[in-house]
């Protein structure tokens, strides 16, 4: 009878259900939930991967449960300190720059990119490092083939995370509070902007909308996020102008690779600068020492035309780099002159 009872027991540990549970209390520092892996992992069996939490390393923390193969990821996270260089952990989340989705409440720093939440935050106590660049802790929830959508449990995931490399590797940021649901971004009418970081809007003179109606505004981020973005969004035809800002030196190597990828300009221009192209345009500056870029995409979803002519989007472009550099105490201002550039079709 005690050899059935043990091959049973044995019988059940064999199953997916207990998974979840065993991987929250050994793997990743004891930093994740059982209930929010068994809402993302896959109902199959899985294996203990690589897990450099509570290892004393000091460039990477990283733990992955691995398909039972142990050749694929089903889950793999990642936290470590970016201090800007090209290839960090933000390289391969922005080969071009394209606008997050952004489905954090405000008081996370953080979006949902291609394959999973991501979230920066600045280390106050890690200092900068000899090239004067300030460090950020980046964490990065690969989730992508094990949810197409964002969901409380991934972004829940890496907040439990951040907040755990946060304390291990000394980042000194403030801890982050749990998110409850995916946030939707409100669409605003222009006069509810006061207080949002888009209410430049309010001063600018807007160009009339494709469909005629009234802009809307969406205000998703905070205007101390590593990320800020403003959007117009046309109710009629739903189609959006996004003015985004990125800070930090890894931002300089995406927007060349926007320009030269998508833009035909004559040798004597460069992909560094500050210009306009067909469907998005570009601004410069340093924000605290570091580079910044700022980016009008007037990209259509349902139309090879933009939803504006980037001649009606630059004055735009000009107030929100001027309304970002005031708040960050930016300094070399460039921003595109009027010529507009082909795209490479």
């Amino acid at each position: 009878m005690v050899v059935l009872a043990v091959l049973a027991g044995a019988g059940w540990m064999a199953k997916p259900v207990w998974q979840p549970w065993w991987y929250a209390s050994t793997m990743c520092g004891g930093h994740l939930s059982g209930g929010e892996l068994a809402d993302l992992l896959p109902d199959e069996r899985l294996q203990a991967g690589r897990d450099t939490f509570d290892s004393g390393q000091r460039n990477l923390l990283k733990c992955v449960i691995e398909e039972n193969d142990g050749q694929h990821f089903a889950l793999k996270i990642e936290a470590q300190i970016d201090t800007g260089e090209v290839h960090g952990p933000l390289d391969m989340e922005f080969g071009i720059p394209v606008n997050p989705r952004y489905t954090y409440p405000k008081s996370v720093p953080g979006f949902y990119g291609k394959f999973g939440p991501v979230i920066i935050q600045e280390c106050p106590k890690l200092g900068r490092d000899d090239d004067g660049r300030a460090r950020r802790l980046v964490t990065n929830v690969y989730a992508h083939g094990v949810e197409n959508d964002p969901s409380p449990a991934s972004l829940r995931t890496a907040v439990r995370i951040a907040n755990g490399a946060n304390a291990e590797l000394g980042c000194g940021a403030d801890p982050l509070p749990l998110p409850d649901r995916v946030e939707v971004p409100a669409k605003l009418p222009l006069n509810q902007t006061k207080g949002t970081m888009c209410a430049w809007l309010t001063q600018a003179t807007l160009p009339k909308s494709p469909s005629g109606k009234e802009w809307k505004v969406i205000a998703p981020t905070d205007e101390k996020a590593p990320i800020t973005s403003c959007s117009l969004s046309d109710p009629g035809t739903g189609e959006t102008v996004d003015f985004t800002a990125w800070f930090g030196d890894w931002t300089d190597k995406p927007f060349e690779n926007l320009i030269l990828h998508n833009a035909q300009i004559p040798d004597e221009r460069g992909e560094d600068e500050a210009l306009l192209t067909e469907n998005f345009g570009r601004a410069k500056a340093r924000c605290d020492g570091e580079p910044a870029n700022f980016l009008a995409s007037s990209y259509a979803r349902h139309s090879a035309d933009p939803v504006l002519p980037m001649g009606k989007v630059r004055p735009l472009l000009e107030a929100f780099t001027a309304d970002q550099a005031k708040r960050r105490g930016c300094t070399d201002v460039k921003l595109p002159g009027h010529t507009v550039y082909p795209g490479r079709h």
